[in-house]
């Protein structure tokens, strides 16, 4: 199993996208800290995992709250993986000449914060380690129209990635990201079914291969990078846009 023995924190862990990553990293023989706000879906997600042979714990974070992220990376043994996916809050559809200051400031300053205070806390323990890997999710890609400020946000974590991976690359903690471009298969079954088949057909229309990433994507890029088979990876975005961006 890829990997086995490690001590991994998936954060937004009740998220589609976060309980993918969970099971295939259950799956391969890691013990996966499942952090998010409801305990209720946390703990079914986690009696799953053990049903299915794997180990989990479950644990209500709050990946914005400085206090809450420390306390619970604190609890833990070690921490040898640190994935961020929690969900947030989009303004889709209004020129950024349009918004107000406050829309745009939002998800900017909540993407750099939970990547930076859950990065921070793994990185901490992971210097004393002398080992560990951090991954961030999303990517930053070529300009689309009307995102409000999502990109941008994108693009602070990018750089946040950029130099935690200069930093601590000397301690043997591997930083990278997993670009997508957009999911839809996570696209919550509350939204309207039309609008969830145009999304996936035109993130499907501007890839290469006319095929958007899926969930189980995303968790298998996930559990490589996560693993020792990655070991000389750092400092780079794992690119799951099915050729929408080219690198």
């Amino acid at each position: 199993m890829m990997l086995n023995g490690k001590q991994a924190i998936v954060y937004g862990a009740s998220g589609p996208i976060g309980g993918a990553v969970a099971r295939r990293f259950a799956a391969e023989g890691a013990t996966v800290h499942l952090a998010g706000r409801t305990a209720e879906t946390l703990e079914c997600l986690a009696a799953e995992l053990r049903g299915a042979g794997g180990k989990a714990e479950a644990a209500v974070v709050d990946a914005l709250d400085e206090r809450s992220v420390d306390e619970h990376a604190a609890a833990l043994d070690r921490i040898d993986i640190s994935f961020n996916l929690i969900g947030h809050r989009q303004y889709f559809g209004t020129p950024l000449a349009d918004m107000p200051l406050a829309d745009v400031e939002e998800p900017v300053r909540n993407m750099f914060r939970t990547y930076y205070l859950t990065s921070r806390a793994a990185a901490r323990r992971m210097i004393a380690q002398g080992s560990g890997v951090i991954l961030t999710f999303g990517g930053y890609g070529d300009p689309v129209a009307n995102l409000g400020a999502f990109q941008a946000g994108f693009g602070a974590v990018e750089a946040l990635r950029r130099s935690l991976a200069r930093e601590l690359g000397p301690y043997g903690i591997r930083v990278l990201t997993l670009q997508t471009n957009g999911i839809p298969e996570s696209n919550p079954d509350s939204y309207p079914e039309d609008f969830r088949r145009e999304v996936a057909e035109h993130t499907a229309a501007q890839t290469m291969l006319n095929r958007a990433a899926t969930l189980a994507d995303v968790a298998a890029v996930a559990t490589f990078a996560a693993s020792d088979q990655a070991a000389s990876l750092t400092g780079t975005a794992l690119n799951l846009t099915a050729g929408a961006v080219v690198n």
